[in-house]
């Protein structure tokens, strides 16, 4: 859980080209997201949506049924 998700991590959903990415930190948000990914993906002309798992489950479904390109990265434990 820590370091979290590292811009590694998220390199190959941002070479997909998603304007947006949902990243999902866990039923208890214990995944970190270090400020590092978040400044990487803004760089790259990407928002970056940081949401408990099931909420962010539930916010990659509303974007893309309005047709967002939109990219998520679940953490489905802890």
């Amino acid at each position: 859980h820590s370091p979290g998700v590292q811009p590694a991590d998220v390199e190959e959903v941002v070479e997909k080209g998603v304007q947006i990415l949902v990243i999902g930190r866990g039923m208890s948000e214990a995944l970190k997201v270090p400020l590092s990914t978040v400044e990487y993906l803004k760089k790259k002309g990407i928002d970056v949506r940081v949401l408990q798992t099931e909420q962010a489950v539930k916010e990659y479904n509303a974007l893309v049924t309005q047709g967002i390109r939109v990219g998520g990265v679940f953490h489905s434990t802890c």
